[in-house]
């Protein structure tokens, strides 16, 4: 009767945790650094011997905890890392970009349709070349010109400046994921594996992972307890319960570099800074671009206006000076009289009819216009690599939630086996209790 005691009390200490278990996936359900727990229930073998002259005596003596498991798969926990890291990744080359190319806009006052305006002032004034008003219309489309390269220019550098602080941020988040993965590693040191202390810091460690994966390319290195160590191109970021910092350091007019112990990193590929990384390359070359766009506007204006005439018979002074920077573009402060429109023959619109030969395919027009073709190209770009790793994280973590998120109709599947189980566990504990109430009651 003893024996029969024992199960039906092992049995329902058994169902009671197994019932809590449950609870808690449920009250968990909505959590999605939580992964679905179950009790690993095994039975009790009881070894024993009556007489040292006979065989030993085995039986069952109930069932007992041999732990809890995590409903996780490393492979599909890999996978879900990798297409997360390539997801953040194009979304903030798209965000980004996109950014840049309002910054190209200028609010719909372009540099394009500004030259072609000024182009249009200029075949307007080759037709009445000593009116007043024209030649004061067609120094403030220079003027005008000049103003949007320069706010172009700024809102480029505006840009820049707001992806280094973007950046900066990221690696501050980076940072303390990787100070939180050391302290977990100490924590599971001294742990009991498929014990509810492991199981919840393994649960903080894939969610802290999840951070610093998203955020920059690194490799990680699985080890005993699932303490995990961090290492990015041979330099460790995470090693036991030590943890280097990454720092964020700005370039002017380039993308920004990271560096660890004071050594500069590789250019980071995967994750948000990957995705900063990349944009911020770009778009700084479209700083680039414009700079030197700037100072081929100059050079051509100021050629034309060397190459003529003004209404004294002198050769045109420079319309616009620079520094060599869209930024620094200025215009000298010329009046009407000082436009060398004439050519150095003598023709009274000579120099301003050749104005419309600065409309060449390698002129400022043109190459504005494949400037803007290009950032063009490379947001299209940016937008489909984007939806392609969207699609591919949705599918990887649907593989990946089918194993290891909760399911209300299983768990409430659960409770009722359980419910029913432990009902049966008591049953037995009650019979075997009539039982001896009735062996006693013989004598």
């Amino acid at each position: 009767m003893s024996d029969m005691l024992n199960i039906g009390r092992s049995a329902l200490l058994v169902n009671s945790r197994a019932l809590e278990v449950v609870g808690s996936n449920i009250a968990n359900a909505e959590n999605p650094d939580y992964v679905r727990r179950s009790l690993n229930i095994g039975d009790t073998t009881i070894h024993s011997s009556t007489n040292p002259l006979y065989t030993n005596f085995t039986g069952s003596g109930g069932v007992a905890i041999k732990g809890i498991t995590r409903a996780s798969d490393q492979f599909l926990e890999s996978a879900t890392r990798q297409t997360g890291a390539d997801r953040v990744r194009s979304e903030i080359m798209v965000q980004w970009l996109e950014q840049g190319e309002i910054a190209l806009a200028n609010n719909k006052s372009d540099i394009g349709s500004q030259l072609t305006k000024l182009f249009g002032s200029a075949e307007q004034l080759s037709a009445v070349p000593f009116e007043p008003a024209l030649r004061g219309q067609f120094l403030a489309d220079i003027e005008d010109s000049v103003a949007r390269f320069n706010q172009t220019a700024a809102n480029l550098s505006a840009t820049l400046n707001l992806m280094d602080g973007a950046a900066a941020q990221e690696a501050t988040g980076l940072n303390s994921a990787l100070a939180e993965l050391a302290a977990i590693n100490q924590k599971l040191r001294p742990t009991q594996e498929g014990t509810s202390q492991q199981i919840a810091l393994l649960d903080q460690r894939d969610a802290a992972l999840a951070v610093v994966t998203e955020k920059l390319d690194v490799q990680l290195d699985f080890g005993a307890n699932g303490m995990v160590d961090i290492t990015r191109s041979g330099t460790s970021l995470v090693d036991f319960n030590t943890s280097s910092p990454v720092t964020f350091v700005a370039n002017a007019g380039g993308a920004f570099d990271l560096e660890v112990g004071g050594a500069i990193q590789p250019p980071p590929t995967g994750g948000t800074l990957g995705g900063l990384h990349r944009a911020q390359s770009k778009i700084a070359g479209m700083s680039t671009d414009l700079d030197a766009l700037a100072v081929q506007f100059a050079a051509e204006l100021n050629g034309w206006q060397a190459n003529g005439r003004t209404d004294g018979g002198a050769p045109g002074a420079a319309v616009v000076s620079h520094g060599g920077t869209a930024a620094s573009l200025t215009i000298t402060g010329l009046a009407g009289d000082d436009l060398a429109l004439a050519s150095s023959s003598g023709v009274a619109n000579g120099n301003i009819l050749a104005f419309v030969d600065l409309r060449t395919a390698g002129g400022t027009e043109q190459k504005y216009e494949g400037m803007i073709v290009s950032q063009a190209q490379n947001l299209l770009s940016a937008r489909s690599e984007s939806d392609a790793a969207i699609a591919f994280d949705r599918a990887t973590r649907e593989a990946r939630n089918r194993v290891s998120s909760v399911d209300l109709d299983r768990e409430a599947a659960d409770l009722i086996r359980l419910q029913q189980a432990y009902e049966a566990s008591a049953r037995i504990i009650q019979v075997a209790r009539e039982t001896i109430q009735s062996v006693l009651a013989i004598f």
